[in-house]
Parts: C-alpha cells; sequence; structure tokens
C-alpha cells in the first residue's frame, strides 16, 4: 500500500508541475505576440488588420496551449488511478485428496506406520498386527476375521462394510471411524475407545463390549444380538451395565 501511494502521490505532484509549466509557457506566448504587434505599429506599418490578425494569433496560441495542458493532466489522471487500482492477485491452495495411486504404502506388521494406506478389500483374515497405525486408512470391505488387532489405531479409518469375526480389537483406538454396514461377530472391543464412530445398520452379535467408550456414536439401524454389555458408555452417554455379574 506504500508503493502504491507514494506512485500515486509522484504522478500527482508531477501533473501540477507540468500544468504550471504549461501556464507560464501560454502567457509568454501570448505576451510577444502582442509585443510584435505594438511594435509594427510604433513603426508606422501596422493596420487595423495586422491589430487583428495578432490578436487573432494570440488567441489561438492561448487555446492551443491550453488544449495541450488539458491533454497531459487527463493521461496524468488515468496514469494515477490505473496505478491505484492494481492490486497482486490472490493466491489460493487446495490440498489434494488421497487417491488409492496417492497413498502411501507399507509392510503389514506389528506396531507398524501404516496409516493413510489403502487396503479395500484386501484380506488380512488372521493376521497378527497388535498395536499397528491404521489411522484414516481405506478398509472398505476388508476382511479381517480372526486378524489380532489389539491396541491397534484405527481412528478415522474407513471400515464400511468389513468383515470382523472373532477379531481381537481390544484396546484400540476407533474415535471417528467410518463402519456402517460393518460386521462384529463375536469379535474383542473391550475398552476400546469409538467416540464418534459411524456404525450406522453395523451387526453386533455376541461381541464383548465391556468398557467400550461410545460418546456420539451412531447407531442408527445398528443390530445389537447377545452382546455383552458391562460399563459400558453408550452414544447417548448413559452408562450400559446389563451384563455385569455381581459377586455374591
Amino acid at each position: 500500500m506504500t508503493g502504491t501511494n507514494q506512485t500515486t502521490g509522484g504522478t500527482g505532484t508531477g501533473a501540477t508541475m507540468s500544468n504550471k509549466v504549461s501556464c507560464r509557457r501560454r502567457r509568454s506566448i501570448a505576451a510577444g505576440v502582442v509585443v510584435l504587434a505594438l511594435v509594427a505599429g510604433a513603426c508606422g506599418g501596422g493596420d487595423e488588420e495586422e491589430a487583428e490578425e495578432a490578436a487573432a494569433a494570440a488567441a489561438a496560441a492561448e487555446e492551443a496551449a491550453a488544449a495541450a495542458t488539458t491533454t497531459a493532466a487527463a493521461a496524468a489522471t488515468t496514469t494515477a488511478a490505473a496505478a491505484a487500482t492494481t492490486t497482486a492477485a490472490p493466491t489460493t491452495t487446495t490440498e489434494p485428496v488421497p487417491t488409492a495411486s496417492t497413498r502411501p504404502t507399507c509392510v503389514l506388521e506389528p506396531n507398524a506406520n501404516c496409516s493413510q494406506v489403502d487396503l479395500s478389500g484386501e484380506n488380512l483374515a488372521g493376521m497378527i498386527l497388535p498395536g499397528i497405525d491404521l489411522s484414516g486408512a481405506n478398509m472398505e470391505g476388508t476382511l479381517l476375521n480372526g486378524a489380532m488387532l489389539a491396541g491397534a489405531d484405527l481412528s478415522g479409518s474407513n471400515l464400511a462394510g468389513a468383515a470382523m469375526s472373532n477379531t481381537n480389537l481390544a484396546g484400540a483406538k476407533m474415535d471417528d471411524v467410518k463402519a456402517p454396514g460393518a460386521l462384529f461377530f463375536r469379535a474383542n472391543l473391550s475398552h476400546a475407545s469409538m467416540v464418534r464412530a459411524d456404525l450406522t445398520a453395523a451387526v453386533l452379535m455376541e461381541a464383548d463390549m465391556k468398557s467400550v467408550n461410545m460418546t456420539g456414536a451412531l447407531v442408527t439401524g445398528i443390530v445389537e444380538r447377545r452382546s455383552f454389555w458391562c460399563n459400558t458408555i453408550y452414544a447417548d452417554g448413559t452408562l450400559r451395565n446389563e451384563d455385569c455379574q455381581i459377586g455374591g
């Protein structure tokens, strides 16, 4: 902004100086023509026609100087306005969405960092992967039957339609996981965190839900069959203890 103001101010000062010089030049031309007319009359060679011609020439010279001054002032004003309105074009950046070709790859092993990988439709049945980081991974339709994922990080991952029969997910971090239509058959989810998980139309059949935190989870259409509920924080924040055994 400082550079623009300086440029505009400099242009305005130049236009003012140009106007003053043009006015002085116009007066000088007119005065010179009048002096010539007077000298001609004093020498006896002038008459009324010559005086009229001299006056007309002086008027024409003054009009030409005024027109030149107006044109210069208009050009200076246009230049100043163009400089004042010139602004830098804003730049915008967009963060690319990961695709199957741009997602990272990793070696599936215990405690490995496999965040954001694409494992959609893969068969991971029976794999031993405790503590693995699969946060943000695409695991839509993945077969995880009998897999050992205790303590794994699945937060923000896509488990839509995934099959998890007899899967060990004890203590797993599953916050914000998207698992609509997923199957949890005899899955061990004890002490897992499923805050804000999308469990729309998911099937929980004979699953171990002991001490699971499901605060804010989406449970519309969820199917529950003979699952174990004890010290479980349900989606609405209520505590479910219907299956806890009270010692005598």
